[in-house]
């Protein structure tokens, strides 16, 4: 049986999904020539790529880990905590492709929004993440906050 849309709510892990569809996405730009013609592709894009792959391979990584201790909600945290500082440093790339390789404006703009999006999306999940273990975070943390 179907939930009526109005009744409908996102995914928990709608973040790796669309961490898969912007992977997809940066590659398929890095590799356009219209984007980056042959001679400049060498500069800037391998680490384009990279950051996106790590990010969505960090996302994964995190989702594989099955919290029971703390431990366990720390080694998921590293990972969530990497995946947000690779998204951050492939916004900083396609900056800097936009600054120097010329790159396309709305693409950009497209671009920069799907990253922020995919930020925000692993943000709920990381305070989700906090909500429901919260009880592991005050046994193991005196102040119950992250650690």
């Amino acid at each position: 049986m179907s939930v009526p849309k109005g009744c409908r709510t996102e995914g928990q892990l709608q973040v790796i999904i669309e961490l898969q569809a912007l992977c997809t996405y940066t590659i398929q730009i890095c590799k356009n020539e219209k984007n980056f013609p042959k001679r400049d592709r060498w500069i800037l894009t391998q680490y384009i790529v990279k950051h996106a792959v790590d990010a969505y391979s960090l996302a994964r990584q995190a989702n594989a880990v099955r919290v029971s201790t703390m431990e366990d909600y720390k080694l998921r945290r590293e990972y969530q905590i990497r995946c947000r500082t690779s998204l951050e440093a492939l916004l900083g790339m396609i900056e800097i492709a936009y600054m120097c390789l010329g790159l396309d404006g709305n693409r950009v703009e497209f671009w920069t929004k799907s990253v922020i999006s995919a930020e925000e999306k692993l943000s709920a999940w990381r305070n989700g993440d906090r909500k429901r273990y919260k009880k592991l975070l005050s046994g193991g943390n005196a102040e119950g906050r992250d650690p």
